[in-house]
């Protein structure tokens, strides 16, 4: 289910095309494992079709979003709508300004909010609400807090299991319009979403319209649906304002930025020594041993040295520069858990993609990278690669 849910939010991302632009960069090292597998999944799919190159491109992307991805590992899950979704071309936008509209971010929005229904989890359902939501067929509003207790019901009643987002909506059908100027000014930067529905669930109490519209607008950088049916609500109507989300302690997300910019500044230091074959100065941001997960072993730090002294002393490296052997822009640090055992306090991990081949001067070398870090008398240092 964590696979799907996560194809059902990026489908229309991937029908786009896939880009290097780090989408999933706020995304936990767990979701970013599971999100490589979907890739991985759908692009074993689209090869299974006969579409080869397409197969390709998500199997390379899934190794962007996780440099670690062990493709022996992925359990054959049964995705029947994933090739079908990913084909898809999106969604279209109509009205004055058509070019303007958030489409991909909107069909995003809705997808995720698809795969919470899906997921029959009320909590995450009822998170893409506003604080109250308009209904028109009742033309009376409710709060968030009652959507989401008859979701819960909904979710114990209606036959929901197995379904997919093509179940339940004609995702060909969707368009996306800006709201009319005065909807604007009552309720800000506000869309509609219009959608054909493939079921008939409302003797369940939902989704009761074979045409359906949803009201969306963006409340503090999130969208939010604060209405929902063919007509729009009285001008005069004010959506309740959705409860703040609790923002972590200023303290703790700098100190997090502070040590990312470190480890990332650590990192582009070693390996400007290594480039300049200083081996003594990118030893000194090596822990005292070294795990080298690829190659399943560990060394000691004058261990690793040696090798590089060996490996270097007759490479060609061309030009010694940092931003020649990697795209800086590409990385990437987090909080992570320790793939080695023992290993005490905080840990980061920096995922980095890799410029050119290095593979004969430096032994670790490989495409996409990843580099773990642990404090060591106050420096960060490397004490694990991958």
């Amino acid at each position: 289910m964590r696979n799907k849910f996560l194809l059902f939010a990026l489908v229309f991302v991937l029908a786009a095309g896939t880009s290097w632009a780090q989408f999933w960069k706020n995304y936990s090292e767990k979701d970013r494992e599971s999100m490589a597998q979907a890739y991985w999944l759908a692009g074993r799919q689209y090869q299974k079709a006969g579409k080869t190159e397409k197969g390709s491109e998500f199997m390379r992307m899934a190794r962007v979003i996780d440099p670690m991805l062990d493709p022996a590992s992925i359990k054959e899950e049964t995705l029947p709508s994933a090739a079908e979704l990913l084909a898809r071309g999106g969604s279209s936008a109509i009205g004055a300004n058509a070019g303007q509209v958030p489409v991909q971010s909107l069909d995003s929005f809705f997808l995720r909010f698809l795969g919470a229904l899906l997921a029959k989890d009320p909590d995450a359902a009822s998170g893409f609400l506003d604080g109250s939501v308009y209904l028109s067929q009742t033309q009376s509003a409710v709060t968030r807090a009652e959507e989401k207790s008859a979701l819960a019901r909904f979710f114990t009643e209606a036959p929901l299991d197995g379904k997919t987002p093509s179940d339940l909506y004609n995702l060909d059908s969707v368009v996306v319009a800006g709201a009319s100027p005065d909807a604007r000014a009552a309720w800000g930067d506000a869309y509609t979403l219009d959608v054909d529905a493939n079921a008939d669930y409302s003797q369940y109490g939902g989704f009761g319209e074979q045409k359906q519209r949803f009201f969306v607008h963006s409340v503090d950088g999130e969208w939010r649906i604060f209405a929902v049916g063919r007509s729009q609500p009285p001008l005069s109507w004010k959506p309740e304002r959705a409860p703040a989300v609790e923002a972590a302690e200023p303290s703790a997300e700098k100190s997090q930025a502070e040590a990312s910019k470190a480890i990332l500044d650590a990192f582009t230091t070693c390996l400007g020594d290594l480039l300049k074959k200083d081996t003594d100065g990118a030893a000194a941001y090596m822990a005292d041993n070294v795990s080298l997960l690829r190659l399943r072993q560990s060394v000691t730090r004058a261990e690793l040295k040696t090798t590089l002294d060996g490996s270097l002393e007759n490479a060609d490296l061309g030009a010694p520069q940092v931003a020649d052997a990697v795209d800086v822009d590409s990385a990437f640090v987090e909080r992570a858990q320790s793939p080695v055992e023992g290993v005490a306090g905080e840990v980061y991990s920096l995922s980095i993609r890799a410029k050119e081949d290095l593979t004969k001067a430096l032994p670790f070398w490989s495409s996409y990278q990843r580099y773990y870090f642990m404090l060591d008398n106050g420096q960060w240092k490397i004490f694990a690669l991958f």
